[in-house]
């Protein structure tokens, strides 16, 4: 692991305020092999009108992390991180918080631009609501201009729900004022402190996918407020569509399983055990693609023996 210190009071060749007049942020941007959008995300931190910035860039190793290396070295006061080994999602954003020492921490990664606004507007949200907890920007794909997510809601029934809240819509203005949710996109999140040290971050061993829907799943039990502040916005580039591996596919499915374990209400499990679980696994069991059929059997094999430490901390979580 590579550990670059930089000092919290400047953001490029600007000195900034004292932590007396606005509080730290810690900004935790999640690299992985894509070092052109990197530099651009990047590039949006340097010009926030928020000045007192930590920025740590967390590179998860790939072909492209010594170019990486060298994008990040452009941004003099930029810590970067380089992990030994491939964290995924929900281990290099650990990484990330457990280095953060601002008073708020923003999540996000090397295919978001930031606009100017974005983090004075999540801060002074958090300053002006004290009963706000986590809270995000709206998200944009940054070609169409189109709203990609403005949160939504999630429902762990006997059929798995999220909706998405604007996607695929020009912004008409529909969201005026900032409004509560039960679901954020993990790609750009922002909390105090002592939100991510109450909730520990994110389940590492679901290296990808679910990550931020289970989170999300843990901040509504717990009673805490979920929060989208239109007016912070943030632009993504557009992913590259393709199909996914078997490798993917097994994450996928396991934590999708570990997920209802920990979180579905009991009345549901049977239901969605028998959709997800029978009726899906008799289908995979006469699929002529191997490899999504040992995907999946290997991700219910994986769920059938972690299943009682999984209720366990169901019980555990239920209780308190």
């Amino acid at each position: 692991m590579t550990v670059a210190t930089v000092p919290h009071l400047q953001v490029g060749d600007r000195v900034l305020l004292s932590n007396k007049a606005q509080p730290l942020v810690s900004i935790v941007l999640l690299s992985y092999n894509r070092p052109r959008m990197l530099d651009e995300a990047l590039a949006s931190l340097q010009l926030q009108s928020y000045q007192n910035l930590e920025i740590i860039v967390i590179d998860n190793p790939s072909a492209a992390s010594v170019e990486v290396a060298r994008v990040v070295s452009n941004y003099p006061h930029v810590k970067l991180i380089q992990t030994d080994r491939n964290l995924g999602y929900a281990g290099g954003m650990n990484r990330g918080l457990q280095n953060a020492a601002g008073d708020y921490t923003c999540l996000t990664e090397d295919d978001i631009v930031l606009e100017t606004d974005c983090i004075k507007t999540l801060v002074e949200f958090l300053e002006d609501n004290p009963d706000a907890d986590l809270v995000a920007p709206i998200i944009y794909n940054k070609t169409s201009r189109t709203i990609r997510c403005a949160g939504g809601e999630l429902e762990l029934g006997g059929v798995y729900r999220r909706s998405i809240r604007g996607s695929g819509e020009p912004d008409t203005g529909q969201f005026p004022r900032a409004f509560d949710v039960t679901y954020i996109d993990g790609a750009s999140m922002f909390a105090r402190r002592d939100f991510w040290q109450k909730f520990h971050g994110f389940r590492e061993e679901y290296f990808m996918y679910v990550d931020a829907v289970e989170l999300c799943a843990r901040v509504r039990k717990s009673a805490k407020r979920m929060t989208i502040v239109p007016q912070a916005k943030v632009h993504h580039f557009e992913p590259t569509v393709g199909s996914a591996s078997a490798d993917l596919e097994f994450h996928k499915l396991k934590n999708f399983f570990s997920l209802y374990l920990l979180h579905a209400p009991a009345r549901h499990l049977p239901e969605f055990i028998c959709r997800y679980a029978v009726i899906n696994g008799l289908r995979k069991a006469f699929s002529r693609d191997a490899k999504q059929r040992r995907a999946f059997f290997g991700a219910l094999l994986w769920v059938v023996r972690r299943t009682p430490s999984l209720l366990r901390e169901r019980a555990t979580s239920n209780d308190q």
